[in-house]
C-alpha cells in the first residue's frame, strides 16, 4: 500500500514547493514595485514644507516680476544690480535656516555688489511663532537693524520656536543688538507690521508659491534650501547673458 501512494505523494510535494517558490517571487517583486512609492510618501510626510529638487524650470513675466521687486520693506544691496534675488521664506521653517547656514552667506560674499537681494515674509500657519519672529524684526528694521535680527532669528531658532511666549527672547535680541528695547517692544505690541506681512504673504500666493524657502533670481524660481551650487549655477548663467 505504502508502495503504491509513494509516487503520488512525492508529485504532490514537489507540486507545493513549486506553488511555494512561485509565489514567494511575486512577493519579491511586488515589494521591489512598491518600495520606491513607499519611499517617496516617506519622505513627504517627513517634509511638510516644501523643498523641492527638481522641477519644471518657471519663469515670471516681466510685469509679475517687477511686482514682486517694488515696493519691497526689507532689502539689501544696489537695486541696479545685475542680479535680483527674491526670496519668500519665514522664520520658524528648518529648512530656510538650513539655507541661510549653507547659502545665503556665501551668495553674499561671493557675489557682493553683482546683487540685490529682497527677503519677504511668508508665515506658514502650522508655524505659531513665525509671525512674532517676523513682526520682531521689522521692528528691529525700524532701528537700521533688519538683517542683523534676521540673522539672529535663524541662528537661534532652537531657542524662541517652541517657546509658548517667545516675546521675553525676542526682546533679549533687540537688547543684543543695542536697540532701544522700549521702541522695539511698542512696536511689537502694536503689531503695526502685521499688514505688511500679510501683504507679503499674499503676493507670494499670487505668484505660485507655496512652500519655503522659494527663491526667484531674475525672475527665475528655485525652490528649497537647495546648494550654494545651484544658486551659483543661475546666477552665473544670468551673468553671462
Amino acid at each position: 500500500m505504502k508502495e503504491k501512494f509513494l509516487p503520488i505523494l512525492i508529485v504532490l510535494l514537489i507540486g507545493a514547493s513549486f506553488a511555494l517558490g512561485s509565489m514567494s517571487t511575486q512577493l519579491r517583486q511586488l515589494k521591489s514595485t512598491n518600495q520606491p512609492q513607499q519611499q517617496a510618501l516617506g519622505e513627504q510626510e517627513a517634509n511638510p514644507e516644501t523643498e523641492v529638487e527638481a522641477e519644471e524650470r518657471q519663469v515670471l513675466d516681466e510685469q509679475t516680476w517687477q511686482n514682486i521687486l517694488t515696493d519691497a520693506d526689507n532689502h539689501k544691496g544696489n537695486p541696479e544690480a545685475p542680479i535680483k534675488i527674491v526670496e519668500f521664506s519665514e522664520y520658524q521653517c528648518p529648512y530656510c535656516a538650513r539655507y541661510v547656514q549653507q547659502a545665503y552667506a556665501q551668495i553674499l560674499t561671493e557675489y557682493g555688489d553683482q546683487v540685490y537681494y529682497i527677503f519677504r515674509d511668508y508665515p506658514l500657519p502650522f508655524h505659531a511663532n513665525t509671525q512674532n519672529a517676523a513682526l520682531a524684526a521689522r521692528c528691529a528694521g525700524e532701528q537700521d537693524a533688519y538683517w542683523e535680527y534676521h540673522d539672529l532669528l535663524f541662528d537661534n531658532q532652537d531657542e524662541w520656536s517652541e517657546l509658548e511666549n517667545p516675546e521675553s527672547k525676542l526682546a533679549s535680541y533687540a537688547k543684543e543688538l543695542n536697540l532701544d528695547v522700549d521702541q522695539f517692544n511698542n512696536c511689537y505690541i502694536s503689531e503695526k507690521y502685521l499688514s505688511a506681512i500679510e501683504t507679503d504673504a499674499e503676493l507670494a500666493s499670487s505668484v505660485g508659491v507655496n512652500g519655503t524657502p522659494s527663491f526667484f533670481i531674475n525672475g527665475q524660481k528655485l525652490i528649497g534650501a537647495q546648494p550654494f551650487e545651484n544658486f551659483r549655477a543661475v546666477i552665473e548663467a544670468e551673468l553671462n547673458k
